[in-house]
């Protein structure tokens, strides 16, 4: 590690703290995260939801040798392959995939606080700053949301991060190994979501507009970067051509409004920071401080990126800034980019899943401006005259002396912030074990239905309405009941989607059905409007069908 990458002197009377003690209490609390993860996931397992059977039923199909193939022999298109191969991976051929997802991302999610608070470690001079940070991270309910339950987005953010860390150290430093682990990140975050394009959109102006540095040298390390960043997930969107005719799946055209968008997003991003304060009026102005304070971040990034290469050049205050524009500007983008995408495609759900990649960038965000404001003069220059005041000063000359009163005042109010986090993660514990996490809630450990389903020796496929069949019992020969009643051509490509009237058509006699009550609300029919089906076993949360084609609608009475 270079010099400059070492931590510099903690000023404003707080004592520097050795590097490997620093290193020993970010890896406790990442321990600590990980920790955390696996409680809320004691009791009822990993949160479930759509999109994990169909990473569960591919990892499952690769572990077979039948490739990328998602339950119902369905083609995998609609996402990039790499989280299914993690799952498969880590299952190391002994474990089921979904036995696995849980511990995965708790891993993970612990390996993103540590890595994260190595960054923060060498490049703020706070120790407290640094310590609070960690917390935050550790105590993020969107972040823990998502690691606690089997979807993507967990790695994601662990890649993502990885790939800002090491472009901030490709621009500090002009290591090329630097700038080669940068595009590797940016290549695994973009093959674990698309999204993660945004980390290219991001790096590539900095390092065009990077002063010092040939046009020929720059040139190579563009290109470099480039190739190791575009060429797996290029191979990956060409691999899909060449077999099913289209790059990646289609998707519905959005239902929401823009204005729906943006109000729904800087709500979800104001309870970040006012810790889900449930009145309305308080959301309202929250998230109208919310927009601007991403305004002036805008301002800010754009304001300091110009100053810096047009009038001071790169220099210290390149190595000071670069940071801010690397997360600040992949937290403006990404959101950007999310807002075009929701208005046009249906991406569910709108808020914390999808807006938690942004957590850790404004919170780098608002750590390097907070270190700044309390060890530069240039901190105190904002206040104007009430900077000068002996109130606010924090020893920016270097010069050890007690913390003032103004940096007092923000030690306790992060502290406070923290303690309403632990108080709402405990509360979110308690939650999750009376309601459950997706498809993992009591009404599923105790549903009559999967209960009745493994008990019955079933040697024909099962539809049902449901994905917890496939979970929760050992029949994986298992076909989703469409929740539309007829056939509907879809106008994009204009393939006919099979309704579950064709569904029970085509399925063998003997088969069986399992209706869920909980799902019938997003059925656009009855159950009882399908013919062909026996009933075998009226249960509290829901009724097992056999599929007779001999039997009739009129000789099958609904029972109340």
């Amino acid at each position: 590690m270079d010099e400059q990458d070492e931590p510099r002197a903690v000023v404003g009377g707080l004592r520097r703290l050795r590097p490997d003690r620093l290193t020993l209490l970010t890896a406790a609390i990442s321990v600590l995260g990980a920790a955390l993860i696996l409680a809320r996931e004691a009791t009822y397992g990993v949160g479930l939801s759509a999109d994990f059977i169909s990473y569960v039923s591919t990892a499952r199909n690769l572990l077979a040798g039948e490739g990328f193939i998602q339950i119902y022999d369905w083609r995998y298109l609609h996402w990039p392959p790499l989280y299914p191969m993690l799952l498969a991976a880590a299952s190391l051929g002994l474990f089921d995939p979904y036995a696995v997802a849980g511990p995965l991302n708790a891993v993970i999610f612990g390996l993103t606080i540590f890595f994260a608070g190595q960054y923060l470690r060498q490049h703020i001079q706070h120790r407290f700053l640094l310590i609070w940070a960690c917390l935050a991270m550790m105590l993020a309910i969107p972040l823990i949301w998502v690691a606690s339950h089997a979807i993507s987005e967990a790695p994601f953010i662990l890649f993502v991060t990885l790939a800002l860390i090491q472009a901030s150290k490709a621009l500090n430093n002009n290591r090329r190994s630097a700038l080669i682990w940068a595009a590797v990140f940016t290549s695994l975050a973009i093959l674990t979501r698309y999204y993660g394009v945004i980390v290219i959109v991001v790096v590539l102006p900095l390092l065009l507009f990077q002063r010092g540095i040939a046009v020929s040298e720059k040139a190579k390390r563009i290109g470099l970067y480039m190739l190791i960043s575009a060429l797996p997930v290029a191979l990956w969107l060409l691999r899909n051509f060449l077999a099913y005719g289209v790059l990646d799946g289609r998707r519905n055209p959005s239902s929401h409004a823009p204005l729906e968008i943006l109000d729904k997003f800087f709500s979800d991003i104001a309870k970040w920071v006012f810790l889900y304060l449930p009145l309305p009026e308080v959301r309202i102005a929250a998230a109208v401080l919310t927009g601007m304070a991403l305004l002036a971040l805008a301002i800010w990034c754009g304001y300091t990126f110009v100053r810096l290469h047009w009038k001071n050049g790169p220099g210290e205050g390149w190595r000071e800034w670069h940071p801010l524009h690397l997360f600040g500007g992949f937290a403006l983008v990404y959101l950007v980019f999310l807002i075009v995408a929701q208005s046009r495609t249906e991406i569910l759900p709108l808020g914390d899943r999808h807006l938690s990649p942004m957590y850790i960038p404004l919170l780098f965000a608002a750590v390097f401006a907070l270190d700044k404001f309390l060890l530069y003069e240039r901190g105190r220059n904002l206040l104007g005259s009430i900077g000068r005041l002996p109130l606010v000063r924090t020893g920016a000359s270097g010069k050890r002396k007690r913390p003032s009163l103004l940096t007092v005042m923000l030690m306790i109010a992060l502290s406070l912030w923290l303690t309403v986090g632990v108080a709402l993660n405990v509360l979110e514990i308690i939650l999750v074990n009376e309601q459950g996490m997706g498809m993992t809630g009591p009404q599923w450990a105790n549903s009559e239905v999967l209960h009745y389903v493994r008990e019955i020796s079933v040697g024909s496929p099962i539809l049902s309405n449901s994905s917890a069949i496939y979970i929760y019992t050992d029949h994986k020969d298992y076909s989703y009941l469409n929740v539309k009643l007829d056939d509907r051509v879809r106008a994009s490509d204009g393939k006919i989607m099979r309704g579950a009237k064709r569904q029970l058509e085509e399925a063998a006699d003997g088969a069986y059905a399992a209706w869920f009550h909980s799902h019938a609300h997003q059925a656009e029919y009855d159950i009882w409007e399908l013919s062909g089906l026996e009933p075998l076993a009226e249960l509290e949360d829901g009724i097992v069908f056999k599929v007779n084609k001999a039997s009739d609608r009129a000789e099958t009475p609904r029972t109340e």
